[in-house]
C-alpha cells in the first residue's frame, strides 16, 4: 500500500529557469571559495584532510533523492539541469555543487575549531549559525519554486518546514564528529577513507534526526502525531550538539575534570 504523502509529489511542477540559473551560479561562486578555503587548510594542516572531506562531501549526493523522501520535498523536474538521477527522483545540478561545499566546510573548520579550543557557546553558536544559514537557503529556494514542501508538515514557516533546516544542521555535527574521528586516529596513509566515512556520517545524522517526522507523516494524517514528530526530530538535533558539546569542548565538565587531574590537552585535529 502506498502511502498517502506520496500522492501529493508534486511531478508536474516547473523547475523555474530564472532562480535555478541563480542557485547554480551562487553555488558555484561558493564552489571556488570554499576551494580556496580547503588549499589553505590543506597547507595549514600538511595534510589531505580537508581534500578529502571535500571530495566526501560531493559523493554525499547519493543520500540526497533519499533525504528528500524522509524529508518530502521535490526538485521540480520540469526543465531542470539535472546532476543525479536516483530512487526516483532527479537532483538538480546546483544542489549537486551544493554539496561538495556545504557537507565539508564546517566540518573542516570544526576540525580547526576544537584543535584551538572549542567551547561550548562557540559550539552552540556554530550551530546556531548553520540553522540560519541553512533557513536561509530554504527560504529562498522554496519561494521561489526551486523545491516544494508537500505533505502536512509541521512548524512550517513561510513555506519552509523548520523541523528539516534543524536536521541539516544536525548532520552537519554528526559529519564534523565523524572527520574528527579518522582525521585523528586514523594513519594519514588510510586518510583517503574520509572520501566514504562521510558520506556514512551524514546519512546517520540526518536519518536518525528526521525519522521521527518521516514515520509519522508517512504513517497519519493526525496533526497531533506529526507535530510529535517534529518536535522528537528537533529534540533529536538539539540533543546531539550537546552531547558533543560534552566530549569535543574544552570547557565541558568532563574535559575540565579530565584537565584537573592532569589528564589529556583539549582534543586535537
Amino acid at each position: 500500500m502506498t502511502p498517502q504523502i506520496l500522492d501529493q509529489v508534486p511531478w508536474d511542477a516547473p523547475m523555474p529557469a530564472g532562480p535555478q540559473t541563480l542557485l547554480i551560479a551562487l553555488s558555484c561562486i561558493v564552489f571556488v571559495l570554499a576551494l580556496w578555503f580547503v588549499v589553505i587548510e590543506t597547507r595549514r594542516r600538511g595534510d589531505w584532510v580537508p581534500v578529502f572531506a571535500f571530495l566526501g562531501g560531493g559523493l554525499i549526493i547519493i543520500y540526497e533523492p533519499l533525504g528528500d523522501i524522509l524529508a518530502s520535498v521535490y526538485y521540480p523536474e520540469q526543465g531542470q539541469v539535472g546532476w543525479i538521477d536516483l530512487f526516483g527522483r532527479q537532483i538538480p545540478l546546483f544542489i549537486g555543487v551544493l554539496y561538495f561545499w556545504y557537507m565539508s566546510v564546517p566540518a573542516i573548520y570544526f576540525l580547526r575549531a576544537v584543535e584551538r579550543g572549542l567551547t561550548r557557546a562557540a559550539l552552540w553558536k556554530l550551530y546556531a549559525m548553520t540553522v540560519v544559514l541553512a533557513v536561509g537557503i530554504e527560504l529562498f529556494g522554496v519561494n521561489m519554486d526551486a523545491w516544494i514542501y508537500y505533505g502536512p508538515h509541521p512548524y512550517v514557516l513561510a513555506g519552509v518546514p523548520l523541523w528539516c533546516p534543524m536536521t541539516y544542521s544536525a548532520f552537519l555535527i554528526s559529519i564534523s564528529i565523524g572527520l574528527h574521528l579518522m582525521a585523528t586516529q586514523l594513519d594519514r596513509r588510510h586518510h583517503w577513507l574520509i572520501i566514504f566515512g562521510l558520506p556514512m556520517f551524514m546519512c546517520g545524522g540526518h536519518c536518525a534526526a528526521s525519522l521521527p517526522t518521516a514515520a509519522a507523516m508517512f504513517s497519519t494524517t493526525n496533526p497531533a502525531w506529526i507535530w510529535f514528530g517534529g518536535t522528537v526530530s528537533i529534540a533529536l538535533s538539539l540533543g546531539l550538539v550537546y552531547a558533543v558539546s560534552l566530549v569535543y569542548c574544552s570547557d565541558s565538565p568532563r574535559r575540565l575534570a579530565s584537565l584537573a587531574r592532569g589528564g589529556n590537552k583539549p582534543l586535537a585535529a
